[in-house]
């Protein structure tokens, strides 16, 4: 079981297929309580969405250098995509979330590296 947080700025986003994999979840739709989350809070995976999630990678990683980061997209757009893969994420899905593509990739995420432990140590 890992530790996933969540984040999607659409208030009517399900993240129960997470949980049906066995994870816990901690969801959020503002960008600065998700990274408060992180700081305060182990993390094993971050699941991110849209630009605002591919945003925050930058803060995730000032945490911890070895941030997991998985992130979802409504619509492929190019530019994007390209911004997010510069930012080295575990893996790039769309939505709407497919459960086996979803464990498959959660999986690969937590066999690369270690997981993140709480901001406040010094990493």
């Amino acid at each position: 079981m890992a530790q996933i947080l969540a984040y999607d700025s659409d208030l009517a986003m399900n993240w129960d297929v997470v949980s049906s994999l066995g994870h816990d979840v901690a969801t959020f739709n503002d960008p600065g309580e998700t990274i408060d989350f992180a700081r305060e809070n182990k993390v094993d995976i971050a699941l991110l969405s849209n630009a605002e999630g591919i945003d925050m990678i930058k803060h995730l990683r000032e945490i911890s250098p070895n941030f997991k980061v998985v992130i979802f997209c409504d619509a492929p757009d190019i530019m994007e995509v390209r911004r997010a893969l510069r930012l080295a994420p575990c893996s790039f899905l769309f939505k709407p979330i497919v459960r086996e593509e979803l464990d498959a990739c959660l999986k690969r995420a937590l066999l690369k590296g270690k997981s993140t432990i709480k901001g406040s140590l010094n990493v």
